[in-house]
């Protein structure tokens, strides 16, 4: 990713508390496959999920 610093969390500890939205309610994310994971980061916090 961009920044090795960023929030990164897996989806199982921290899953949508609303399918498909992240936690500051936005559902436009950028998706990215790195190393064989599926990273979602949130377009409007920049929280970051593998899925």
């Amino acid at each position: 990713m961009e920044n090795k610093e960023e929030n990164i969390v897996l989806y199982r500890d921290e899953p949508d508390e609303h399918a498909g939205r992240c936690e500051c309610g936005n559902n436009v994310f950028k998706s990215t496959v790195l190393d064989g994971k599926f990273y979602r980061k949130c377009q409007e916090c920049g929280k970051t999920k593998i899925v």
